[in-house]
C-alpha cells in the first residue's frame, strides 16, 4: 500500500529571510539554478541546500513561480521534519527527494533534482553510466538506477535515500536524477558532470563500446587529485575541491551574463 503524502503543519509564509548565512546561501542556489537551466536546458528540477544550523534546508525549483506576482527567487524554508517555514511559491511534490536524504546523512549539506534528458536517454535502454574518464571516478562503477520513483510519497524518498547513502548520484527510470554533495557547490556540479558524461556515452556509443576506467587507475586519481593545492582553506582539504573550483568558474560567467559552449 502506497504511503501517504506528507502533512505540513500551519506555515509561517512571512517571506522574511534573517539570518546572513541563510541569505548567502540563498544567493549560492540562485546561481546552481542559473548553471542548471542553462547546462540542461530545461526547467524541471529543484536545487537545495541544508542551513548552516543544520535544522533547516532551502529549496528552489528550476522554473519560475505559478503566480507571477511572486519574485522568481523565491525560496522555500523547511525544517527537518518536513514543516514549511516561510517562502510565498508552490512547493514541490518531490519533497521526500529532499527530506529523506538530509534526515538519512548528517554530511549532505546539498541535494538537486532534475530531469537531464540524456542520462533519461541512456537509463530508457539500459545503458550504464560507467567512468570512462577520471573525474567520474566520484561516481564509483557506475551510477545506480533505480525504477521509477516520485518524491510524493515518503516510501519513494526513502528508496533514493537508501541508494545515496553510499552514492553522490542516483539515475530513476523514466524521471530523472537526484544528486548530493557536501556543499551546494558540489551537488550542483556533480548533476553537470553527470549529464555531460551522458552526452558523451550517447556519442561515442556510435563508434564502439564505452570502457570504463580500471578500479585502481579512479582510486590513484582520487588519491592524489587536488594534493599540489597550495591555499591552506578547508575547501582546499574538502573532498569536493574540484567542484568548487568548477562552480567558481561558471559562477563568474553567471555573475558577469554571459554563457558557456555546451557539449
Amino acid at each position: 500500500m502506497a504511503s501517504k503524502p506528507l502533512k505540513m503543519a500551519p506555515t509561517r509564509r512571512s517571506g522574511k529571510f534573517p539570518p546572513r548565512e541563510w541569505r548567502e546561501l540563498a544567493d549560492k542556489i540562485s546561481t546552481a539554478v542559473a548553471i542548471l537551466q542553462w547546462e540542461l536546458g530545461n526547467m524541471w528540477g529543484h536545487v537545495s541546500a541544508r542551513t548552516p544550523d543544520g535544522r533547516h534546508f532551502l529549496l528552489r525549483h528550476l522554473r519560475p513561480p505559478a503566480n507571477r506576482d511572486i519574485p522568481a527567487d523565491d525560496v522555500l524554508v523547511y525544517d527537518l521534519k518536513g514543516n514549511l517555514i516561510s517562502g510565498r511559491r508552490d512547493q514541490p511534490d518531490e519533497i521526500f527527494f529532499y527530506l529523506c536524504p538530509y534526515q538519512a546523512r548528517p554530511d549532505i549539506g546539498a541535494v538537486v533534482h532534475c530531469h537531464p534528458a540524456m542520462v533519461l536517454a541512456l537509463a530508457a535502454v539500459g545503458r550504464k553510466i560507467v567512468p570512462f574518464h577520471q573525474r567520474m571516478a566520484k561516481f564509483g562503477s557506475e551510477v545506480p538506477v533505480l525504477p521509477w520513483l516520485y518524491g510524493y510519497w515518503r516510501k519513494h524518498g526513502e528508496m533514493v535515500a537508501r541508494v545515496l547513502k553510499k552514492n553522490r548520484s542516483v539515475i530513476i527510470r523514466g524521471h530523472g536524477a537526484v544528486v548530493v554533495g557536501e556543499t551546494i557547490e558540489e551537488a550542483c556540479m556533480n548533476m553537470v558532470e553527470l549529464e555531460r558524461s551522458a552526452k558523451v556515452i550517447l556519442l561515442a556509443s556510435a563508434l564502439g563500446d564505452i570502457k570504463a576506467l580500471p578500479p585502481a587507475v579512479l582510486k590513484k586519481f582520487q588519491t592524489v587529485v587536488g594534493s599540489r593545492w597550495k591555499d591552506d582553506t578547508d575547501q582546499a582539504k574538502s573532498r569536493s575541491l574540484v567542484e568548487w573550483m568548477e562552480w567558481h568558474y561558471y559562477e563568474s560567467l553567471v555573475k558577469r551574463g554571459e554563457r558557456w559552449s555546451r557539449l
